[in-house]
């Protein structure tokens, strides 16, 4: 069962705990997080290469947590640290999906960039949570792909993945929830902020979630298997205007996102 394997995931590192307290608080003291970052080399250095993508368009080269934590801000480099530790703590086989554990990655970074390039234009305050949850949310993957392998699924599955079905209505065949109510309960899981677990369990096409649903158009926009195609494109804007969103913005935004990437 999934939710057996959530409750057997490890402890993250104390310093993404920490991190985690800290963004918590009702008011960050910059200079603590960025202390906290510092102190693990390893973690600064991974941050920094996740800042310094080509598909976040900066100008200039990211060199220190200081820029990166002014540029991006406080819970999107928390999204950073948390999702870099928890690919090393979670299994990375993503066979059931068809993808490497690069592809994943690589899709989390496209979809916080487009989230930041649309929500900047449409609601400046919605874009750090969202960008941190659009960073992280693929991340359940992890767990439902370990939990496909050990039941034996894991081909079955990811034959229907490979001729087009849906990947949300096939994990919820297969596994009885998605992939995003797996993240929901991953954060839950190790304290994450109520807010960031409520938006991760309600992105779906019928939420009513403000937070939920943009986060559902994104999948549309950009899959995990498809990367930005044309059909992913289209669905996303339809998606966008059932719900009532800015599509005309979400539109630019997937020009501007689609000149940069390679998906």
């Amino acid at each position: 069962m999934v939710t057996d394997q959530i409750k057997s995931l490890p402890p993250l590192p104390s310093s993404i705990l920490r991190i985690q307290e800290l963004c918590m608080m009702d008011e960050v003291e910059m200079t603590d997080l960025i202390q906290v970052i510092e102190s693990d080399p390893m973690l600064t250095a991974d941050i920094l290469k996740s800042v310094n993508s080509p598909l976040y368009g900066m100008s200039k080269e990211i060199t220190s947590v200081r820029q990166a934590v002014m540029l991006f801000g406080i819970l999107m480099v928390r999204g950073f640290a948390a999702a870099t530790s928890i690919k090393k703590t979670v299994s990375s086989d993503l066979s059931p999906y068809a993808i490497t554990i690069d592809r994943l990655s690589e899709t989390s970074i496209l979809q916080s960039a487009l989230v930041r390039e649309w929500y900047g234009a449409v609601d400046k305050t919605m874009v750090p949570l969202l960008a941190s949850g659009a960073f992280l949310m693929e991340l359940g993957k992890l767990v439902t792909s370990q939990n496909l392998i050990s039941s034996g699924e894991s081909e079955r599955f990811r034959s229907e993945v490979e001729q087009g079905g849906s990947i949300i209505e096939l994990e919820k065949l297969y596994l009885g929830m998605s992939s995003y109510d797996t993240a929901a309960l991953m954060f839950e899981h190790w304290n994450f902020e109520p807010g960031l677990v409520e938006m991760l369990r309600n992105i779906s096409e019928t939420s009513i979630h403000p937070y939920g649903q943009v986060l559902y158009v994104l999948q549309e926009a950009i899959s995990v298997r498809e990367g930005l195609s044309e059909k992913s494109l289209r669905s996303a804007i339809d998606a966008s205007e059932r719900m009532g969103l800015d599509s005309k913005a979400l539109e630019d935004a997937l020009q501007s996102v689609k000149a940069t990437s390679n998906l």
